[in-house]
């Protein structure tokens, strides 16, 4: 497929998300393999990227690629419907990036004793039946950002949370990691978390929020890059300068990157989401055609910051030329 089709593709899955709207995306309808990715949450501009790894991998591997889009992490019930839907169609593989772990299984172990492929991406569903897991070390990315955290804080200093939807395994895992590794720094103080969808806009409130009870707050902790930019919009609204408050996140779009230049969020840690997305795909047409798969295949973590941002490796990080 050509570059501008891509494109295509990914700005109306975001429209779709953005209304509401739930359509198929199909690409290389002609292919003889079919594999339907499912996404939470596609206008997020983390998935917007994976949404290039997905129809590189199709057309790398002969597979026809249609994404399917929840329109948020809340919306389990539309996520579980789309599935449901797709069962029926007896297409050859399915990859998911479930909007619950618990959630999902249902409708996962029925597309498996269906005859069908599943393979989670980045985020597991609780289920032994998965045919194969494709995604990142959660707990170490998790452990990153305390990493960085700690040492910028000099040990000392209290600590927010902005710790991203609840009900996935992913976002415990990040989380544990976090607070596991802050309990070698027994003076940095965890004084607030909470759970939330990742709109920019709800993490803005939340941050005012913990900024008016916490004013001395010296760092906070943030599950993706849209979360990030609430909370930075919050920081800028109460008057604080760039770095006054070490910010940390995880993933990097294009927004996060500008923010980490500036000063905003000092670091991030990556994950290689488009070779991801098209290392589900893979796993999924090797599976379908009787190959052995790995249980589990993981990207490369590695710790972004602003020195560091001209020489990192982001091959992973970018939609692939035609």
């Amino acid at each position: 497929m050509k570059r501008r089709g891509v494109l295509r593709v990914v700005l109306a899955v975001g429209l779709l998300a953005a209304v509401g709207v739930t359509l198929p995306a199909r690409s290389t309808a002609q292919a003889k393999l079919q594999v339907a990715v499912f996404l939470p949450a596609a206008g997020d501009p983390y998935f917007k990227l994976k949404s290039c790894g997905y129809f590189a991998g199709g057309k790398k591997f002969g597979a026809g690629v249609t994404l399917f889009d929840a329109g948020g992490y809340g919306n389990l019930n539309r996520q579980v419907s789309q599935l449901e839907d797709v069962i029926q169609r007896k297409v050859n593989a399915i990859v998911l990036v479930p909007a619950s772990s618990v959630g999902t299984v249902p409708a996962v172990e029925k597309a498996v004793d269906a005859g069908i492929v599943v393979i989670n991406d980045g985020i597991a569903t609780k289920s032994p039946k998965v045919t194969g897991f494709v995604g990142e070390n959660s707990y170490l990315m998790g452990q990153l950002e305390a990493v960085y955290m700690a040492d910028a804080l000099g040990g000392k200093g209290k600590v927010v949370m902005l710790s991203g939807p609840s009900g996935l395994d992913l976002t415990n895992f990040r989380v544990n990691g976090f607070k596991d590794y802050m309990k070698y720094y027994p003076d940095i103080k965890i004084v607030a978390e909470k759970f939330s969808g990742t709109a920019s806009a709800e993490a803005l409130n939340i941050m005012q929020d913990y900024l008016q009870s916490f004013p001395d707050v010296r760092g906070v902790y943030t599950f993706n890059g849209p979360i990030a930019i609430g909370a930075v919009q919050a920081l800028r609204a109460a008057g604080k300068k760039p770095g006054q408050v070490i910010v940390t996140t995880l993933d990097l779009e294009d927004e996060t990157k500008r923010l980490i230049q500036e000063g905003w969020v000092q670091m991030t840690a990556i994950s290689q989401p488009v070779q991801m997305a098209a290392l589900a795909v893979e796993m999924a047409v090797r599976a379908v055609k009787g190959e052995k798969i790995p249980a589990e295949t993981l990207t490369q973590s590695t710790m972004v910051t602003k020195s560091t941002l001209s020489t990192v490796d982001l091959s992973g990080q970018t939609c692939p030329k035609p």
